[in-house]
């Protein structure tokens, strides 16, 4: 009986341990996908900020670019009311 329980103790802890490597393999992939996850979400993110600063620098370009229509507009429109009151 000693024999039958010791031999059913070693089965039992053997699939233990299988079973224990087998789910830190399946740790070790999911580690690994989270890893790669995060690596893509941080690229993604480094995109994301490069094309915040291009979208800002061509806002202020943009920006530049409607004060000197303004300026010639209102040197236009000085030219004009000068030739008006001769």
């Amino acid at each position: 009986m000693k024999r039958v329980l010791s031999v059913l103790f070693v089965v039992a802890l053997a699939f233990t341990m299988i079973s224990g490597c087998a789910c830190s393999q399946d740790a070790k992939k999911c580690q690994e996908m989270c890893a790669t996850a995060m690596d893509k979400a941080q690229a993604i993110e480094q995109q994301c900020t490069s094309s915040a600063r291009a979208a800002e620098a061509a806002a202020q370009k943009a920006e530049a670019a409607a004060r000197r229509a303004e300026a010639a507009a209102d040197k236009a429109e000085s030219i004009f009311m000068k030739h008006m009151k001769k």
